[in-house]
């Protein structure tokens, strides 16, 4: 039987006190999403240090955490991090590098980005087996620089096509890109199978994900769940349910349902 797993992708939101809605009250609600839908692995994306510190919290029972921050610095910052449901997976081996062009120094900004931007990995264990079946990938691109972005994301695809090198796996990478599907960015990592490929012609002219808390439907994404080596996509949708007339984050959340066809 080829195993089946959820995968969800959130930009969190960092706390912003102009914000509509607060983050005393969106931890709540993103809480409730992913308790509502409890995706088997989440890429996050604007994690802070007390944001990160009170979902490892309230999750800890059922969520693996792996988060590296992009600055140096125990007071701020943010996170790309990974959270893996305890009963489907352990974590393996695991790694983060920097979008720049010396990916190996934490806190390094590249390119003409405006703010220093990570990638985070991990290689999943099904539980009660010993190998990993996948290696997922999780990263939030610069929201300033076009060069940045299109740098980053062919950084992470040689940095993916190096460890497959070194031991093929199937693939999924998260993360809010901050561009369009049509975008020079996107066209590095064109080789790698969407999330979206699962919707009809009108659902693709309605997959906005980033709604600045204002809801619609209407647009592009920017934010994305891409798989390749062996995963294929069964069905994806945008979660854009509200609470209390207010909104978790001011993207939705995007979740895929994925079959691993290498095993």
């Amino acid at each position: 039987m080829v195993p089946t797993y959820t995968v969800m992708s959130f930009n969190l939101r960092v706390i912003v006190p102009s914000d509509p809605f607060s983050w005393e009250d969106r931890k709540h609600w993103i809480a409730e999403t992913i308790n509502t839908y409890r995706p088997d692995i989440i890429g996050t994306q604007e994690a802070t240090i007390p944001m990160l510190d009170w979902l490892k919290e309230s999750f800890k029972e059922s969520y693996e955490v792996y988060a590296v921050n992009r600055s140096v610095s125990t007071e701020v910052g943010e996170f790309s991090a990974v959270f893996v449901k305890k009963s489907s997976f352990t974590i393996g081996s695991k790694g983060s590098f920097m979008l720049s062009e010396t990916p190996d120094i934490i806190g390094s900004m590249g390119w003409d980005a405006h703010c220093e931007r990570i990638c985070s990995w991990v290689e999943l264990i099904p539980k009660e087996k010993t190998e990993p079946v996948l290696r997922f990938f999780n990263t939030h691109l610069d929201h300033m620089g076009k060069l940045a972005r299109k740098e980053g994301l062919k950084l992470i695809r040689d940095v993916i096509r190096s460890k497959n090198n070194e031991k093929s796996l199937p693939v999924i990478l998260t993360g809010d890109f901050n561009d369009v599907p049509e975008s020079e960015a996107l066209a590095e990592v064109s080789s790698m199978g969407s999330c979206y490929s699962c919707f009809t012609a009108k659902e693709k002219h309605n997959c906005l994900t980033f709604h600045a808390y204002e809801g619609g439907i209407k647009g592009s994404p920017i934010d994305y769940i891409l798989g390749s080596n062996g995963v294929a996509f069964l069905t994806a949708r945008i979660i854009r349910d509200s609470f209390d007339e207010g909104y978790p984050s001011d993207h939705y959340p995007v979740l895929a349902t994925v079959k691993l066809l290498r095993r």
